[in-house]
């Protein structure tokens, strides 16, 4: 029986207990208001039958029912009647509807080890709902519809947005994963799946971020979309974010009352929940054979005689690319130089998806040094230009990392494999000369700490990498974080019920 449901029937059954009680003391004595109290009933076992009862349910329903509309009222003999029933009820499992909406499939790992949570779960029904995103031109106005369902494996199983409302579902818990609403002034969902849409008195809206950030990097950027105001609880991937969330809303409410008494509504006193991130579960477990290569990616990484070359995957975020602009992109024109002189390096380019729409839409004149990158970057025999929606396939493949901000440092951190901070708005250091501690160097990468360009120089760092061999370390199987956050959900959603 759906949760939602055994939690109405009990309450209607209390308050049939209550009305039994009334009925007793005016049996005999107030002939009006007996029969509007016995009125009432009829209409809340009417209700109760609207229900998925088992047909012994019913026969104790029919048997209530029979009972109080005998001319003779025995309260007692009913009061046992609907015992029986709540007993009933109450020894029913409870099973749960879940609805997960994500609107890019790049971001699906946010997800996924929290769905696998979720059909693993007998007492769960599971539902995927891809729903649309549109660009915005630089008025803020929705222009051209992406719409990526047909981006999802068939094994996921997904419904469409066009053919099911999210009222029809009836989703006990939704997870959502774009916190920006209407914000974002670049993209915009579909407004109909905005989150103050989706929170209702009766399920639970739980945010889960599509990104985590290495934290330790002093300059990352801290802030909050519609989401995290309106979800019932927001998944938080350590105790420092938590921390700058609650400083940002407790900032919020002393700046503005009206903004006070809107957060005060929406807060539950434990909105911010640190549970980790889906995505530190995907790249746990990360592994070549399930990302088979491309001929043409084989061409660019692999040498005549078919070994693998030492491959760097170069991301570019768009808050990097905002801050530093010009400076970024001849950070990238550095680097794509250095790998058109080194036949034995290969690199994989993986931009943010929305780089060329945001520079359109905001600095337009940066487009053609954009381009011409990109153009450069295909040309190169060793070189991949990586537009694809799945970013595992590159980081599967790639022995090394190296950009600023963003989730994918924080992942390869935590895929144990060397990692680069590079620095944007200095002159690149090329040179290899060796002059470092190597012991020392050798132990932060052993320990995964993020290496900064600065300390050693980008033609050390990579020569050194290219002849570090880690040990491998069997990890033993625990929790995912995709559990945790499903339990956390289900417990979250019966405390919202009662």
């Amino acid at each position: 029986m759906r949760a939602k449901s055994k939690q109405k029937i009990l309450k209607t059954v209390d308050k049939l207990v209550e009305y039994n009680e009334i009925l007793k003391k005016f049996n005999g004595s107030s002939k009006y208001l007996f029969d509007k109290i016995l009125r009432e009933c009829n209409k809340l076992v009417a209700e109760i039958e609207t229900f998925d009862c088992s047909p012994e349910e019913h026969e104790a329903l029919g048997e209530y029912k029979q009972l109080i509309n005998a001319p003779e009222y025995d309260a007692d003999l009913i009061k046992k009647v609907i015992d029986v029933f709540s007993q009933q009820i109450q020894g029913e499992k409870e099973t749960y509807r879940v609805l997960f909406l994500p609107y890019k499939y790049s971001m699906w790992d946010s997800f996924a080890s929290i769905f696998e949570a979720s059909k693993e779960d007998k007492n769960c029904e599971a539902y995927v709902m891809p729903i649309p995103y549109y660009d915005k031109d630089q008025e803020g106005n929705l222009t051209e519809m992406h719409d990526e369902s047909g981006s999802y494996p068939d094994d996921i199983g997904i419904v469409s947005w066009k053919d099911n409302q999210i009222d029809e579902i009836d989703p006990d818990i939704i997870f959502i994963h774009n916190p920006y609403d209407g914000d974002n002034r670049v993209t915009s969902i579909n407004p109909k799946y905005y989150t103050n849409k989706l929170v209702c008195k009766d399920r639970v809206v739980i945010y889960v971020p599509y990104y985590v950030s290495y934290t330790e990097d002093k300059e990352v950027m801290v802030t909050m979309g519609g989401a995290e105001f309106y979800a019932d609880y927001v998944i938080m991937q350590s105790e420092w974010y938590k921390k700058q969330f609650e400083q940002i809303l407790s900032d919020y409410k002393k700046s503005d009352d009206d903004l006070n008494d809107l957060i005060a509504f929406y807060d539950n006193g434990n909105k911010f929940v640190v549970l980790g991130n889906p995505k530190y579960d995907k790249i746990r477990s990360l592994a070549k054979a399930e990302y088979p290569l491309r001929d043409d990616w084989k061409e660019k990484l692999f040498d005549e005689s078919g070994n693998k070359k030492f491959t760097i995957l170069l991301d570019t975020t768009l808050e990097i690319l905002l801050k530093k602009r010009e400076k970024m992109l001849d950070k990238i024109g550095d680097v794509i130089d250095l790998f058109e002189n080194r036949d034995d390096l290969a690199l994989i380019w993986r931009p943010h998806p929305l780089i060329e729409s945001t520079l359109r839409n905001m600095y337009s004149e940066l487009i053609p040094m954009y381009i011409k990158l990109v153009e450069r970057c295909k040309k190169l025999e060793n070189c991949i230009f990586d537009d694809t929606n799945d970013m595992h396939t590159a980081m599967a493949w790639s022995d090394a990392f190296m950009g600023k901000y963003g989730s994918m440092i924080e992942l390869y951190r935590v895929a144990k494999k060397p990692t680069i901070m590079l620095e944007v708005g200095e002159k690149t250091n090329f040179e290899i000369n060796g002059k470092y501690d190597e012991e020392g160097l050798r132990a932060k990468v052993s320990r995964c700490q993020v290496i900064r360009e600065k300390d050693y120089g980008l033609g050390n760092l990579i020569d050194f990498f290219k002849n570090y061999n880690r040990d491998e370390v069997a990890v033993e199987a625990s929790q995912t974080d995709g559990k945790k956050i499903y339990d956390f959900a289900i417990k979250a959603v019966k405390i919202k019920m009662k």
